[in-house]
């Protein structure tokens, strides 16, 4: 089984006030998931760097590691595909997943 390292860089994003109030809601949002479903064995429990990253966001703070990252991602991804309730958030949603998806690309950039 290959694994590529993990970069232990940490990437700030720059996000306005209804960008990370979206970032909050959802990542809220999916942790609490588990809690809140009528059977927990059919939902996934979140990974350990999402609720890092909702402690970050929650803490008023912006900077994460690309784990964090990595799990915001896949998160965003899963909500903008959503056709539930989160359509009124869509833009925001998909603005917020590009910045995430940009920010793990130029960290993977080799360095000069």
């Amino acid at each position: 089984m290959s694994s590529r390292p993990r970069s232990s860089r940490s990437t700030t994003l720059s996000l306005s006030l209804e960008e990370r109030w979206t970032l909050h809601h959802v990542l809220l949002h999916r942790i609490e998931q588990e809690e809140t479903a009528t059977n927990a064995t059919d939902v996934d429990s979140p990974p350990l760097a999402l609720f890092q990253a909702f402690d970050t966001v929650d803490d008023g703070e912006l900077r994460f590691t690309d784990a964090q990252l990595e799990a915001i991602q896949n998160v965003l991804a899963e909500y903008q595909r959503s056709t539930d309730w989160w359509e009124l958030e869509r833009s925001r949603i998909e603005h917020l997943l590009e910045c995430v998806t940009t920010a793990l690309e130029n960290d993977r950039l080799p360095a000069n």
